[in-house]
């Protein structure tokens, strides 16, 4: 009996519900947040209130279950809210039509957003809410990518397996034989193929080509559809022909022109492992300004919180769109051009200290114009001036933007080769790269 095949597809009314509970758990500590740096505060009237004991040996601030509806006046209009939260608050209840005063904070330019003082002021909070809320919004964020992306995958998966073969058209044979001589399978008229057994009709027929299926002139030595020789004797000389001038004549085995290997297989694997590395480093870059700097307000009495949190969300951003920017030019195409002129410029900087404490060092400046008209330059500073020796004007060069690297066109004269993957320099003979073992683009 056949196994019962499960589907491992998420199914769509779960999917809402991760989704909406992620989004729900974002949106509280991000409004936390929000209302703790750029929130105003009003007393506000509380005329709702429970407390539910869940656990006496919880820990501290999660004994109780609080719910807790309340209203105030903002720009003239009066709101409502209601919020439910762990504590060890333990007010008494609230009779009908009695009401208790609580300080309410919510935004100006949107008041619908509010919460008690008492969930979002940093003071009362503690450091390590204050962590978590920061922490949250970034996990929940991941989390959502993640179950989309998984979800979005499946749902390819499951499209390209449904999708048919496109059937092959060939030309029609011109025999009358109507079985196989394969198999004995009865064929349809015009078959080029047997269904059964896939051996091809045309084999044996003397005016069909035997690569194609084309119908061939009278005396004809080659097929016109395909340029495959009819006769077995003329095939041979042709084939070994064909074979010598597919190969290129390039002087010093490969080392006049353009590569080839950077559409090979490990030079694409080595890039989207690179691609891989730059994300890594771009998210350790993003994380390291955002939790250092809060944490560093928690700990530092001189060094207020809000305008830590304020500084590590900045850079972060900048760090994130720098990143982000540098991405998207491995993306861009490749290009070729020619170099067309050369120079260095000495300049000078502050190296800090004094006013009159300056140093010098040298720019060295290469410029490409491409192909299309674009004019690029590379610039390097002082010893790190590699590409300014390795090439000369009059060069013509590719750069690859997975890398950001360039491939010279003739390197027959060169002594030396850089890789295109990790950028060390090798000797011309060597093949692989001596540092990351990566195919040189010879």
């Amino acid at each position: 009996m056949a196994k019962k095949r499960t589907s491992k597809n998420i199914p769509l009314p779960i999917l809402i519900l991760i989704c909406a509970l992620l989004l729900v758990t974002m949106y509280l500590s991000l409004s936390t947040l929000t209302l703790a740096i750029w929130g105003d505060s009003v007393m506000g009237t509380v005329d709702i209130y429970e407390s539910r004991l869940d656990d006496s040996k919880a820990e501290p601030n999660r004994s109780r279950t609080v719910s807790k509806g309340y209203s105030f006046m903002a720009n003239g209009k009066e709101y409502r809210g209601y919020v439910m939260y762990q504590s060890d608050e333990s007010w008494p209840s609230l009779d009908d039509s009695e009401t208790r005063s609580e300080r309410i904070r919510y935004l100006d330019f949107f008041p619908y957003i509010n919460k008690p003082a008492m969930l979002c002021e940093f003071d009362e909070m503690g450091e390590v809410a204050i962590i978590y809320h920061i922490l949250t919004p970034m996990g929940s964020l991941f989390l959502l990518v993640l179950v989309l992306c998984t979800a979005r995958g499946k749902k390819k998966k499951k499209t390209a397996t449904r999708k048919p073969v496109a059937p092959q058209i060939i030309e029609t044979r011109s025999d009358t034989d109507m079985f196989c001589s394969n198999c004995g399978n009865k064929l349809a008229e015009g078959a080029a193929f047997c269904s059964s057994c896939g051996a091809k009709i045309q084999a044996n027929a003397p005016c069909v080509c035997t690569a194609c299926g084309a119908k061939l002139l009278d005396d004809a030595e080659f097929c016109i559809n395909c340029g495959t020789a009819v006769n077995s004797a003329v095939a041979e000389p042709m084939r070994s022909s064909r074979e010598a001038t597919s190969v290129p004549q390039q002087g010093g085995t490969g080392l006049v022109g353009f590569s080839d290997r950077y559409n090979s297989p490990e030079i694409l694997a080595a890039a989207q492992m690179n691609k891989k590395y730059s994300i890594g480093c771009m998210w350790i870059l993003v994380f390291v300004p955002l939790i250092g700097f809060p944490v560093a307000g928690l700990l530092m009495d001189d060094f207020p919180f809000g305008e830590s949190l304020v500084i590590g969300v900045g850079l972060a951003l900048i760090m994130f769109v720098v990143n982000l920017l540098a991405l998207r030019r491995t993306k861009k195409p490749m290009w070729e051009g020619v170099v067309v002129n050369k120079y260095s410029k000495e300049k000078s900087e502050n190296i800090g200290g004094d006013d009159d404490n300056w140093g010098t060092y040298t720019e060295y400046t290469t410029v490409i114009t491409t192909d299309a008209g674009k004019k690029k330059t590379i610039v390097e500073v002082d010893s790190r001036r590699h590409m300014y020796d390795y090439l000369s004007v009059g060069d013509r060069v590719r750069y690859h933007p997975m890398f950001g690297t360039y491939e010279k066109y003739d390197k027959f004269k060169d002594r030396i080769i850089y890789c295109n993957v990790c950028n060390t320099m090798n000797p011309i003979q060597n093949d692989r790269c001596k540092r990351c073992n990566n195919l040189l683009f010879k």
